[in-house]
């Protein structure tokens, strides 16, 4: 009931935005789990052009993140949600008509920018909601996105596990273009009713100076926001924790699980069912928890979460198969979910503590464009181990990895000691800021 109640407390504009991009991330999840599929069977593409897809999309994500936040700085926060979420449906029509594997690689690139771009909607809500509520906006986000894309994924797999039709499959990535476009209309609306439509703001030697005097103060370029030494701390956190566990969601533990054991597919989708129901059940439960906490406090015990984790992963191959190492694996995910929900209320809080509205938008792009680069080095790493037959020895190798990397967070002062629903207290960055 804990978050239900903090959720109450959030500005109805906040509660409304969260809603609206429900129906983004349904669409999204109509897709996510079948481009390959469809590229490879309904196109007749071979696999490495499906998959080089995927890929190309993840690189187009590289660089739509920074270039989001150039413009949601330079020309509103607005206007940069808007140009992520038409690039997003510029891709998903893309698949959806694409004839070629160049057409389809040029789809993943578009789409890619757009999906890039999405980290400036946490500029968005942190210009609208008072900063001791963000940590609970930004993890009620996560949460309710988690849901739709999984209720979205449970739907699109089912409507393409019952027909072959390529029309059926083109319809799904219609729908998802048509969700990017009906989100961009009514976060559009929402803003103008509240009379808070975030249009070109003023020049940054126009802006006043932050009267907290934090981090981020009129800065005019990336390599002015990563002089802000905490920040990059932080960056480098979050690469190692997306790398080493993040991205192996969807990589590296299905590589150890499906070579190592006797779980199989079916038994994989359990446990990702238990995943998104975790992630939803820690926001709502414990989102107040959470926010007394310590970013030093959050990120150690996300890293250690994620260390229990690979050891939980571990515990399965022993087990090999059967029921009891389908319960082990689906209470790995939910540990795993514990760690998810640290860091959608730790690392978008942090990052817009630190920035200010001259600079808000590149923060958050800086932040995301290290999340996309996990997401992308993560896998090519597990890849390498699991082909070269090391599934085993790599589980051990991550999670002992991030145990050491919860040790080093909790012993070093590498982050702020304050709760997160308090950093605005916090003023040592502010001396750190200015260091080249």
């Amino acid at each position: 009931m804990s978050g239900i109640k903090s959720l109450r407390l959030l500005p109805v504009s906040a509660r409304r935005l969260i809603g609206i991009n429900m129906i983004n991330a349904a669409g999204t999840g109509l897709v996510v789990p079948l481009l390959v599929v469809y590229l490879h069977e309904m196109r007749g593409f071979s696999l490495g052009a499906a998959t080089g897809a995927v890929a190309v999309t993840s690189l187009g994500a590289l660089g739509g993140g920074p270039l989001a936040g150039w413009i949601s700085d330079r020309f509103g926060r607005l206007q940069a949600v808007w140009a992520s979420l038409v690039c997003a449906a510029l891709g998903a029509l893309g698949f959806a008509i694409c004839d070629t594997p160049e057409t389809a690689l040029a789809a993943g690139l578009v789409q890619g920018l757009g999906i890039g771009g999405a980290i400036t909607w946490n500029a968005l809500m942190a210009d609208l909601v008072p900063r001791e509520h963000w940590s609970v906006v930004f993890a009620a986000d996560f949460a309710v996105v988690n849901a739709m894309m999984g209720l979205g994924g449970l739907i699109g797999g089912l409507v393409a596990g019952l027909t072959d039709s390529l029309r059926v499959f083109q319809l799904l990535y219609i729908l998802d273009a048509f969700s990017f476009l009906v989100t961009g209309y009514l976060v559009s609306r929402e803003l103008r009713r509240g009379g808070a439509v975030l249009a070109k703001q003023a020049p940054a030697e126009e802006r006043p100076e932050d009267p907290a005097g934090r981090p981020g103060r009129a800065k005019g370029s990336y390599r002015d926001v990563l002089r802000n030494r905490w920040l990059v701390a932080l960056l480098l956190v979050v690469f190692a924790l997306f790398t080493l566990g993040y991205s192996q969601l969807n990589s590296g533990m299905p590589a150890v699980l499906l070579s190592s054991s006797r779980l199989g597919p079916t038994e994989l989708g359990v446990m990702f069912a238990v995943n998104t129901a975790a992630v939803v059940a820690v926001q709502f439960l414990f989102l107040n928890r959470i926010k007394d906490l310590t970013p030093r406090t959050a990120l150690s015990l996300l890293a250690a979460s994620w260390a229990v984790f690979w050891l939980l992963v571990l515990a399965v191959t022993g087990l090999g198969g059967g029921v009891y190492a389908l319960l082990t694996g689906a209470f790995a995910m939910a540990v795993f979910a514990l760690g998810e929900s640290l860091l959608a209320a730790t690392g978008p809080t942090l990052v817009n503590n630190w920035a200010n509205d001259s600079n808000r938008g590149r923060f958050n792009a800086a932040y995301g464009f290290v999340c996309s680069l996990g997401f992308t080095a993560g896998p090519l790493l597990s890849g390498q181990l699991a082909d070269g037959g090391h599934a085993v020895p790599m589980a051990a190798g991550f999670g002992l990895a991030l145990g050491l990397l919860g040790l080093v967070l909790h012993r070093a002062g590498l982050l702020p000691s304050v709760p997160l629903s308090r950093l605005e207290e916090e003023s040592r960055p502010a001396a750190e800021t200015t260091e080249p």
